[in-house]
């Protein structure tokens, strides 16, 4: 049995390597494109500056909160200035200009020149959201509804190496008092239910996932000795009836890969499932309340183009699961880049 225990080093410093190749290429595809020039000529908000021009909005919310992350921009009232930074060394015309330097052959460039031109699909506008579509991206899967044994089994190898240190924190450091059964919505690899089961021996956990991804998380949740008290449950989240029967709805980098839209129905499918007095659990790497930062969730955000989705502030989350009927809503911090969104119903 494989018993989690807290690394003696957390992995921020592993994070901030995987993300930092976004860094770069966010700021040669905002050269390229004109976004310093444009600022630079009229500050504006995202949507200004994604009307003016004709830009994605996702993407463009997204990439100017990494180059705000970055000290490129800094952002007053909505409104996103050049820094004497950005000024001196993303201006064509400054003698200064580092443009010619960097390039653009970065591989992130031209995925993020793609979304911002708009050519990354992500779903048609107004999708009901219990029917995603195809993206291109890596939820496609999930979208469909079809995940392949093998690529079940890579996933959750993928998210039990992302995932696990963030797992062993959350189950020392968020309360579960008064939760006897917890549904583990999407749970990948089954890493958080096996780590709150290993901490707290009242509580009996299931994962809920598409048969394959239920197949790969049993062989975890065998090696983690919980078969007693954590199971699997196979169900299409968009397409199937939600169980009943749990106090608690909990989703880890969930929410963050897909739109607003399809979060709220996730929000609302929660909301019917969950008995009065039970609660839903967001595990998110939450932005700062501008969006402009912390610098790796601002980055982790910008790699969410690849799905539907993007990284939240507390705000936005707090106003998804407001609007599908909880209440109480508060966040904790689980661990150095992880926070716990938990709201109540009546």
């Amino acid at each position: 049995m494989t018993q989690y225990e807290l690394p003696t080093t957390d992995d921020w410093a592993v994070w901030n390597l995987w993300l930092s190749i976004n860094y770069l290429p966010a700021a040669t595809v905002s050269d390229e494109l004109g976004i310093f020039k444009t600022l630079d000529e009229a500050p504006g908000s995202a949507r200004d500056l994604a009307e003016r021009m004709s830009f994605d909005l996702r993407a463009t919310v997204a990439i100017l909160r990494l180059l705000g992350a970055l000290d490129l921009l800094s952002q007053h009232e909505g409104l996103y200035y050049l820094t004497d930074t950005s000024r001196l060394y993303f201006l064509r015309e400054s003698p200064f200009y580092w443009g010619h330097m960097l390039g653009t052959g970065q591989p992130q460039h031209a995925k993020f020149r793609d979304a911002l031109l708009g050519r990354s699909p992500e779903g048609r506008p107004g999708l009901a959201p219990h029917e995603p579509s195809n993206t291109g991206g890596s939820i496609d899967s999930w979208a469909s509804g079809d995940v392949d044994p093998e690529r079940a089994r890579r996933v959750a190898a993928a998210m039990q190496s992302h995932s696990l240190g963030a797992a062993v924190a959350l189950a020392r450091n968020a309360g579960f008092s008064g939760v006897n059964r917890l549904l583990d919505v999407g749970g990948g690899s089954g890493c958080f239910a096996i780590a709150l089961a290993q901490r707290n021996p009242h509580l009996r956990c299931d994962v809920m996932e598409l048969a394959t991804m239920c197949d790969a998380a049993r062989e975890y949740i065998r090696d983690g000795g919980v078969e007693d008290r954590v199971g699997t449950v196979t169900v299409d989240m968009f397409r199937q009836p939600w169980p009943p029967g749990y106090d608690a709805m909990f989703f880890s980098n969930v929410f963050h890969d897909w739109n607003f839209d399809t979060c709220a129905w996730l929000a609302k499918q929660a909301y019917g499932a969950l008995p009065s007095g039970g609660r839903i659990c967001l595990h998110e790497m939450l932005l700062d309340d501008d969006g402009d930062g912390p610098l790796t969730a601002a980055s982790f955000s910008v790699l969410m183009l690849g799905t539907q989705g993007q990284q939240f502030t507390f705000g936005e989350l707090k106003g998804l699961l407001e609007g599908a009927g909880f209440e109480r809503v508060k966040t904790r911090r689980t661990s150095v880049y992880y926070s716990l969104v938990t709201g109540f119903k009546a």
